[in-house]
């Protein structure tokens, strides 16, 4: 049986009717020494009274008390004859028989004790047993009204085993559910209006100009080269703007959890190679080199246009950020235990203080010399990589180099 509660229930109703049993038991054997004594003595007094009268029938009359008698059938006839005579039959009341009357009454309130008794018992029992139940359902009731209403330090006990147990137990784990959603609602509350602070911050900006420039446009006597230049700043900003956006909604998606990412296993060194090919303008434009250090294959499951999307960031960030006719290197390494990426450039470096911050959405170096740089692709990438459950790292020396380090665990 696994309900303990009923379980404990039984067993105590069961130690009630065994002693109940032995209690009655014990009433039955006292009745029947009292009836037996008195009837020795009843029928002692008969046969010494015989005896005194006639010494002969002595012998007789223990025979018959003994059920030894040869005639015995007889003489009962007679003797019930004798009886009827005085009244005395089957019919007769039992209290016309004192002695049997008074042994009857007194068991009988035996009985009826006995029964008061265990009926005693079991009303406590059940009392106290529903009470520790009903006790417990209270506690489960009180625990589910502080956590409706946002108190989820309330803590729930229950060490027995039994159904009570196990549903204090859905309670913890209810609980904590609960908990963690209104967390998880919090956080994405807070998340949501930090977003929409970082995207009016980052939009003020562009807006602003393109108000200004159109109002400068509106000037009928402004030359048209002029009024040609405006509407190229125009389209730089609107286009900032597009770039912001579309970075903005692809990291909400991301830790929203809003994107399913198609991961296959493919090889990420020719991965890593077309995203250069891709960006080869700009590294011919600054005269850089790009040092190789990797295998010919690595192959593991990921997605490869959004890995591609990370590992084009974090490259562009290495070509702004390096010198002219510099050097970029990358390095892919792979071992039983782990696969790891490395995009090393030696710029201008990040100072050691604005390391914590680097992958924060919008966040420039104050040494940076880009001022129309977002601030957003060093967070894209992060979460990029994350979502593909890796690790990356950043590690910089001030007008020396700055490495970054992505590492993926193989199991």
């Amino acid at each position: 049986m696994k309900n303990t509660e009923l379980k404990s229930h039984m067993l105590m109703f069961s130690i009630l009717l065994l002693l109940y049993v032995g209690y009655q038991f014990v009433t039955y054997q006292q009745f029947y020494n009292q009836l037996k004594a008195d009837s020795i003595t009843t029928w002692g007094e008969i046969t010494a009274r015989l005896v005194e009268q006639n010494p002969n029938n002595e012998a007789e009359i223990m025979k018959v008390l003994t059920n030894h008698s040869t005639d015995s059938n007889l003489y009962k006839e007679k003797g019930k004859d004798i009886f009827r005579q005085y009244g005395i039959d089957e019919v007769l009341k039992t209290e016309l028989f004192p002695m049997l009357n008074n042994h009857i009454a007194s068991h009988n309130q035996s009985i009826f004790w006995g029964l008061l008794i265990l009926a005693c018992m079991l009303f406590g029992t059940s009392y106290w047993h529903y009470k520790i139940i009903f006790y417990n359902i209270k506690q489960l009731t009180s625990a589910a009204r502080k956590i409706i209403e946002g108190d989820y330090s309330v803590v729930i006990n229950e060490n027995k085993e039994g159904e009570l147990a196990k549903l204090a137990a859905s309670f913890r784990s209810m609980k904590d559910i609960i908990r963690k959603s209104m967390q998880d609602l919090l956080e994405e509350k807070k998340f949501l209006g930090q977003m929409l602070q970082d995207i009016s911050h980052q939009l003020k900006t562009p807006l602003t100009t393109i108000s200004i420039y159109n109002e400068l446009m509106l000037n009928e006597q402004l030359p048209r080269q002029q009024q040609v230049q405006l509407l190229q700043n125009n389209e730089v900003q609107i286009t900032r703007m597009n770039v912001l956006i579309q970075n903005l909604l692809k990291v909400a998606k991301i830790d929203a959890r809003a994107i399913s990412f198609d991961k296959e296993r493919a090889n990420l060194v020719e991965s890593v190679e077309e995203v250069v090919d891709r960006l080869a303008s700009m590294i011919n434009e600054r005269q850089l080199s790009v040092q190789w250090d990797v295998p010919d294959e690595i192959v593991m499951a990921y997605d490869k246009l959004w890995m591609q999307e990370a590992v084009m960031n974090l490259l562009k960030n290495a070509i702004e950020h390096s010198k002219p006719n510099g050097e970029i290197r990358i390095q892919v390494n792979d071992t039983p235990i782990y696969s790891e990426l490395v995009i090393q450039d030696f710029g201008e470096g990040i100072d050691a203080e604005e390391l914590p911050h680097i992958f924060d959405r919008f966040y420039k170096a104050s040494s940076s010399k880009k001022p129309d740089s977002i601030g957003i692709g060093l967070a894209l990438a992060k979460a990029i990589i994350e979502a593909h459950q890796g690790l990356i790292k950043v590690e910089s020396k001030k007008n020396a180099y700055t490495k970054f380090t992505i590492t993926f665990i193989k199991f």
